[in-house]
């Protein structure tokens, strides 16, 4: 009798098991990379989590958004993550800046460039001057 119940319990160990190697992932890595090509400063916003829907985003975007007040400065990355369930979705991130004194006498003009990767995947670029706006779908 003893045998026959280890029986049992080692079947049911073999019939958890496998469940519990299938559970869906968290989600999907995101990472936002904003770079310039001269000194400016300004904010960075981001979604950096998956709102119910698109009428609660609307209700209140803050909740699902993180705004960071930055410099920018050129070969220096300035990069941010989120897991999010569906980038296709929300992968969003728009960063603006102005030009630091002295670098505004100059006449040149700063570019900003963004881009989003997904699980290590790059899948948006956009390049602009005093603003720019990645996104996986059209806002």
């Amino acid at each position: 009798m003893a045998s026959a119940v280890w029986a049992l319990v080692v079947a049911g160990t073999f019939v958890l098991t496998p469940a519990a190697a299938h559970a869906d992932p968290a989600g999907h890595q995101v990472t936002y990379t904003i770079t310039s090509t001269g000194n400016l400063t300004g904010n960075v916003r981001y979604i950096n989590s998956d709102p119910p829907s698109q009428a609660a985003f609307n209700a209140n975007s803050s909740q699902y958004l993180s705004t960071v007040q930055t410099a920018f400065t050129p070969d220096q990355p300035l990069v941010y993550t989120a897991t999010l369930a569906n980038p296709n979705q929300w992968a969003f991130v728009a960063a603006s800046g102005r030009c630091k004194w002295p670098d505004c006498s100059s006449g040149a003009i700063a570019e900003l460039h963004c881009e989003i990767a997904v699980d290590g995947q790059v899948v948006v670029t956009q390049n602009a001057t005093t603003g720019v706006t990645c996104s996986t779908r059209p806002w």
